[in-house]
This record gives C-alpha cells, sequence and structure tokens, in this order.
C-alpha cells in the first residue's frame, strides 16, 4: 500500500524534512467523526421510534383483544336470552295451535261451525 505524503514536505536548505499532517488528519478526522456521528444519531432516533411504534402497537392490539372478548362474552349472553326466549315462545305457539285452543278463540270472536246446509265440498 502506497501512503500519499503530498503536502507534508517541505524542503529547507535542500533538505527534505517531515512535517507533521497533523492538521490534514484532524480535518478528515472532524469530518469522519460528523459523518459517523450523524450516522449514529440517525440510527438512535430509528431505533427510538420502531420501540415507541412496537410498543404502541402492541398495546392497540391488545386493547383490540380485550374489546372482542367483551363483545363475545355479552354476545354469548343476549344468545342465551334469546334462546330461552325462543323456548318459550314456540311452546306457547304449540298450546296456540291445539285444537281445543282455537275453537275457544273462535267463540270467542263470535265463529261457529257451520251447520250441514252451509257445508259445501268441491
Amino acid at each position: 500500500m502506497v501512503n500519499d505524503y503530498s503536502g507534508t514536505y517541505v524542503a529547507i536548505n535542500c533538505r527534505n524534512k517531515k512535517k507533521s499532517p497533523k492538521k490534514k488528519a484532524a480535518t478528515t478526522s472532524r469530518d469522519f467523526f460528523s459523518v459517523t456521528m450523524l450516522m449514529w444519531k440517525a440510527l438512535g432516533a430509528m431505533l427510538l421510534i420502531t420501540v415507541v411504534i412496537g410498543i404502541t402497537s402492541t398495546i392497540w392490539y391488545g386493547w383490540q383483544v380485550q374489546l372482542a372478548l367483551d363483545q363475545i362474552g355479552s354476545n354469548k349472553i343476549t344468545n342465551t336470552e334469546l334462546a330461552s326466549e325462543n323456548r318459550i315462545l314456540i311452546a306457547q305457539r304449540d298450546l296456540m295451535l291445539t285444537q281445543e285452543h282455537i275453537e275457544k278463540a273462535a267463540e270467542g270472536i263470535g265463529l261457529y261451525f257451520p251447520t250441514k246446509s252451509q257445508l259445501r265440498y268441491p
């Protein structure tokens, strides 16, 4: 590997003396560190945003699951209530469809069985 020493040699009295490259190296090191620090800060900011989004989405998802479970529980309670009411209504309907109940209800509104002269068969 060839090192670049341009700008580091100064000719004094026909002798080449090496001048220390502090100034040139310090400038490049500052640039290097500022870019590196900027990159680390950007990486840290992205990591912080990712963590905040991750925690927030986890909390939101847990909240949605809890709401869904609550709704399932309330729907189960409503379903059992409606099923028991449906059984009661089916029993009442079966009682209302009996022959005796229909005849009693027909007499209550003024209907009677037809006489022999009123019957007509096709």
